[in-house]
């Protein structure tokens, strides 16, 4: 473990914190510096362990019960216009920083890749023998490459027991234990349960907090009792963590896997957390609030949890970072009937820029079209509001809002505004083109949902791509004009054209994505090249890939392959264990069966491994903490919830 954060350490001067379980790509590199407005290249991503890691022998209550303030990477202070940060807890990120649209779509792209999804009776493209030099001749064929349910139970989930049961490298157990609970469904849930149960009394951090998670994502009501011990840090739950207070990771961690699970002892236990703990427990206090977020807008509790969040909305004594957390929560439970509250805390003159920007995220998941009140207040804060991020918040709800009506020409006259205030936008010069990158992606959102909306607004993004000079704009006008499905040869070939001649790694990255949504075959070789280029930064080579996976390139697996087996960095290995699992082809798993198991490889890079077998076998098509990472505030960072969105 040592060894392995001392490789990272170099990288946290540019990435800020190390992260664990395999770290993942959230946004260019110099976006954490004041006044960076726009991509660069970014850092690698991290190790499977990361920071969490307590180090070998440490004990297993290690450190305080609750995260110590300021825990995070950036220095604490508010939004907007406010000078300061929260009176306790974790930091907001600097303004000028994280209010760049690539960082909302990192969190948020899961759910518009679906790349699972595009495995099954899918086409996918192969080349011969000179895919690599150019020569080989590309073929299509109609095959399906996700591994079923038979192929994981006997090829996957055996060999990951196989390495929870054998092994004693940190890294290597975090990370199957979690890819155990990724691939593992109800019937052979009970018995991977009782694994992670016993590395909860491991001697590292990182195996304990992956084992608490991993039970959540499992979803076995087997662990439920046990996980509530531990959140409550009662004297069942100290012996369930080997003896001593569990340290406040795994407590949080525990609060997020019980809305995994969903029981109604958990629901409650969640709850109490929440009223009972004061806020300088405030990583746990998160954990159970995003927790309860998580347990489905369908659950029995349902109701019940949303008049508690609505309740703990208003308590003006409660911490405003913590509070930030509270509106997303509610957006996630999904029930219009929350947007009175919601759009209440948005118009309260006293309202935190922080829990505003909650809001606006809040809004987007519950309002509708019919709730003209709140339209309004979006389009005006879209106009004139004073914190750029709640602004572009705000531009993004619009989208979801409008996309979701399926009565649109019942309130013709609402639309047209939702759609001309977002294409103005797009077309704004000077120093108002802040927005111009978030209303190019909320008109495409839009425009996913209203199809007649499709001409006008493909036809100002393609305009607006062709004018544009600032890369980072230009990027989320492609990946824009990829969302909608513009297939049209012009745009695609515009585009294709940039991927080849821009040197902005960043932009080829993003201009990549945008060819697999376009499924621009043509694009398929120069992508394959790039993620085999050990020249450029791994995070193209994960958006190559990604690219790939769109298209459902079949050859793209054994050069991924071959770069795992030869990888000599972290950033390099997190990237390809990534892209292998967006890929999921199941040619992937004999290979990467047989580096988890290999003694002789170095230890990180079988952990890589487990972390990619993880990704393909998951039971569902999005990865499992897509619900936690889509429409989250990414502005307001506590550790245990930002591990959470850095786990591969």
């Amino acid at each position: 473990m040592a060894r392995v954060l001392t490789a990272v350490l170099a990288l946290t001067l540019i990435a800020g914190p190390v992260l664990a379980h395999g770290g993942q790509y959230k946004g260019p590199s110099d976006a954490g510096s004041p006044g960076s407005n726009s991509g660069g290249t970014v850092a690698p991503p991290t190790n499977p362990a990361g920071a969490a890691g307590a180090g070998p022998g440490a004990p297993a209550a290690a450190g305080p019960t609750s995260a110590p303030r300021g825990t995070g990477s950036r220095s604490a202070r508010g939004g907007g216009d406010r000078e300061g940060g929260p009176t306790s807890g974790g930091t907001l990120t600097p303004v000028a920083s994280f209010d760049i649209w690539e960082f909302w779509w990192e969190n948020n792209k899961d759910r518009f890749l679906n790349l699972k999804g595009r495995l099954i009776n899918d086409r996918g493209v192969s080349g011969g023998t000179g895919f690599l030099t150019g020569r080989g001749r590309r073929n299509t064929a109609s095959t399906s490459r996700r591994p079923n349910r038979t192929e994981i139970n006997q090829n996957v989930i055996p060999a990951l027991v196989s390495l929870v049961q054998n092994e004693t490298d940190g890294d290597i157990l975090d990370s199957a234990i979690l890819a155990l609970g990724r691939t593992t469904e109800a019937d052979l849930a009970d018995q991977v349960a009782d694994e992670a149960v016993k590395l909860l009394a491991h001697n590292e951090l990182s195996v304990q907090s992956s084992s608490a998670l991993a039970l959540g994502v499992l979803g076995s009501a087997k662990a439920n009792q046990m996980l509530i011990d531990i959140l409550a840090e009662n004297s069942a739950g100290k012996r369930a963590v080997g003896g001593g207070s569990p340290h406040f990771l795994v407590r949080a961690f525990a609060a997020l896997s019980l809305g995994l699970i969903g029981e109604s002892d958990g629901v409650d236990a969640l709850m109490s957390t929440i009223d009972g703990l004061g806020d300088s427990d405030f990583e746990i206090k998160v954990g159970a609030i995003v927790g309860l977020g998580l347990i489905g807008s369908d659950h029995p509790r349902t109701h019940d949890v949303r008049e508690f969040l609505e309740k703990t909305l208003k308590d003006r004594k409660l911490d405003q970072l913590i509070k930030s957390y509270v509106p997303t929560s509610i957006g996630k439970l999904g029930h219009a009937s929350s947007a009175p509250a919601l759009l209440a805390n948005f118009l309260d003159r006293d309202t935190d820029n922080v829990v505003r920007q909650s809001s606006a995220i809040g809004l987007g998941q519950v309002a509708t079209m019919a709730d003209t009140e709140t339209i309004e207040a979006l389009l005006d804060y879209v106009k004139e509001g004073r914190d750029i991020q709640t602004r572009h918040f705000a531009i993004i709800a619009l989208g979801e809002i409008g996309a979701r009506d399926e009565a649109a020409s019942e309130r013709q006259e609402l639309h047209d505004s939702v759609r001309d205030q977002l294409l103005k936008e797009i077309q704004k010069k000077g120093k108002s083109q802040a927005h111009r990158s978030w209303a190019g992606l909320s008109a495409a959102i839009y425009a996913r949902g209203q199809k007649e909306a499709q001409p006008r607004v493909i036809e100002t993004l393609k305009s607006a791509y062709k004018k544009e000079s600032d890369m980072s704009f230009r990027g989320a006008f492609a990946v824009a004009l990829g969302l909608i499905g513009d297939q049209s040869p012009e745009t695609s070939e515009m585009i294709y054209e940039d991927l080849r001649e821009k040197s902005e790694q960043d932009f080829r990255g993003y201009a990549g994505v945008a060819l697999g949504f376009l499924q621009y075959q043509e694009a398929a070789e120069d992508l394959r090249s790039l993620v085999q280029n050990k020249a450029i930064t791994p995070t193209l080579r994960l958006q190559a890939a990604t690219a790939l996976g769109l298209m459902s390139d079949t050859q793209a697996v054994g050069v991924l392959i071959e770069t795992l087996d030869s990888a000599r960095t972290l950033g390099v290995s997190s990237a390809v264990a990534k892209a292998l699992g967006l890929i999921g082809d199941k040619e992937s798993i004999a290979p990467l069966n047989k580096i988890a198991a290999d003694d002789s490889r170095q230890k990180i890079t079988r952990a890589f491994a487990c972390v990619a077998l993880g990704i393909v076998g998951e039971k569902t098509d999005l990865p499992w903490n897509a619900a936690i990472s889509a429409n989250n505030n990414y502005r307001a960072k506590v550790s245990s919830i930002e591990e959470v969105l850095d786990i591969l």
